[in-house]
């Protein structure tokens, strides 16, 4: 698509960078973090032949760096030398080692075989065509390696609904400021201006089994969206969800029609064949 190096290198520029996986303090993405983060590290160790792993599009490194303080040896990949650079301050950060390496998903700059285990984690939707970046994802496995993906398409959800709330909330805000020309401003949790693939999820699990990988299992995840709420709100909001993990977790895996129709992420894995 057309996202280009620099509209990335800007989009990491402008991001501020998440707080330390497992300080305590989450907002709302550091709970979406640790849901993640805690999910992988329990599949890659049920499925994963060793703790070598690749993380492509690593962005800040969140599930990186949780895998790294559990002894996994990573290695990151990122196209924006912005967003490397957040990895990089993250990992100093918290007194951990990883090799950074600037590449193109498209072409990867490894052998084939090296990696034990191979995660994306909100980078394959950004593909017109995502079926050239797993190829190159699943080449670089060793047989029986897991591949994993985490990603956030343009598809009706509860965060659809929820991004109602957020337009009111914003339109309010900016009559309240005078800031007119914002008033009717549309917020969507995906921009416009994001080239973000609507592809269905059985899609993707066409292209990880035509690269090569078996035993693929995909979910539609993630029942909670964004709001747009004061701080003493947002908090409470929070602490709801977290007291709600255990259902959060179940309808990750549930696979039914409430979660396929308003989960706003995918999840998926596969085990390279041998």
């Amino acid at each position: 698509m057309g996202n280009t190096k620099g509209w990335w290198d800007n989009f990491w520029v402008k991001r501020t960078s998440p707080s330390t996986v497992g300080s305590g303090d989450y907002p709302y993405s550091d709970l979406m973090g640790k849901v993640a983060c805690e999910y992988w590290h329990d599949k890659f160790k049920q499925l994963a032949p060793g703790k070598r792993m690749l993380e492509c599009g690593c962005g800040s490194a969140r599930v990186s760096a949780y895998m790294a303080q559990h002894g996994y040896q990573c290695t990151l990949l990122d196209y924006s030398g912005a967003a490397l650079a957040q990895a990089k301050a993250n990992f100093t950060r918290m007194s951990l080692d990883a090799g950074f390496i600037i590449g193109n998903l498209n072409q990867l700059c490894f052998k084939n075989g090296q990696f034990d285990i191979v995660f994306s984690g909100g980078v394959l939707e950004f593909f017109e065509n995502a079926q050239q970046p797993i190829n190159e994802m699943v080449s670089v496995l060793k047989p029986g390696g897991i591949f994993a993906a985490h990603l956030v398409p343009r598809k009706f959800s509860i965060q659809t609904i929820a991004d109602i709330e957020r337009t009111i909330a914003c339109s309010i805000a900016n009559l309240c400021r005078c800031r007119f020309k914002n008033v009717f401003k549309v917020v969507r949790n995906i921009p416009d201006d994001y080239e973000v693939s609507g592809l269905p999820l059985e899609k993707y699990i066409e292209m990880c089994k035509k690269a090569g990988l078996s035993s693929v299992t995909g979910f539609v995840t993630t029942p909670f969206p964004v709001l747009a709420l004061p701080g003493a709100f947002q908090k409470a909001y929070v602490s709801l969800m977290r007291k709600l993990m255990p259902f959060w977790r179940r309808f990750n895996e549930s696979n039914n029609f409430f979660s396929k129709h308003l989960g706003i992420t995918y999840t998926i894995y596969g085990i390279k064949d041998n």
